[in-house]
């Protein structure tokens, strides 16, 4: 026979479990009573994620609310968290980095295509490709560049996946620059850069790189 007191304490575990899974799961006392959003500016997240004020804290997933917040294809993760003394949930956003504009919409270095609520202010290449595999191509080559010649980048073509022509704005010039394979990256540019800012091509609007050590500029 189990003592009488072993009884007791067992009975008294079991209320104060119950107790406990009561307060959390079905009293008023752990609910939520404010939603911050980090990591965008985007005032739809909370809407999105399904968390409402009042909503008891314990039914608050956070695996849920990613999977269901990553279904908006612009937002590359998400990382919520409960406060239980004061109620706060917080959701972090980690948003994809568009590094190109390919078929109208955004694409990130892994490939995928997405647009942002409200757009993009960033100043984006334009890829221009047959195909999402040749246009990652043309931003893996695009990520290549430096800074500076990056920055002057209009649209990158990719008439294959390694054959390249890439249209860069030089003031109040546009030169279309023949770039061919993504092989000998600073030779190509230490050439552009060489016959672009010679007096005798001032007025050119091509440049073909594709064999460096024998270009030609029309």
């Amino acid at each position: 026979m189990i003592p009488i007191n072993r009884k007791i304490f067992s009975l008294l575990g079991i209320l104060i479990f119950a107790l406990i899974v009561y307060l959390i799961a079905w009293s008023s006392l752990f609910t939520v009573s404010k939603v911050v959003v980090m990591g965008t500016k985007q005032s739809s997240i909370q809407q999105l994620s399904g968390v409402s004020i009042g909503e008891k804290l314990a039914r608050v997933e956070p695996r849920a609310v990613g999977r269901k917040l990553q279904e908006e294809l612009w937002i590359e993760g998400v990382k919520l968290s409960r406060n239980w003394i004061n109620g706060t949930v917080t959701i972090e956003v980690a948003p994809r980095i568009p590094i190109g504009i390919f078929a109208g919409q955004f694409i990130d270095k892994t490939g995928t295509i997405f647009d942002i609520p409200g757009g993009s202010s960033q100043s984006l290449p334009v890829v221009e490709a047959d195909s999402t595999e040749f246009g990652l191509s043309a931003i893996k080559l695009f990520t290549e560049f430096p800074q500076t010649f990056r920055s002057k980048v209009v649209t990158i073509k990719a008439k294959k996946q390694d054959s390249f022509e890439v249209n860069l704005k030089e003031g109040s010039r546009k030169i279309a620059l023949i770039w061919g394979s993504n092989s000998e990256l600073n030779l190509k540019i230490k050439v552009y850069e060489a016959l672009v800012v010679l007096k005798e091509n001032s007025k050119i609007s091509l440049i073909d790189v594709s064999a460096p050590h024998a270009p030609i500029v029309k």
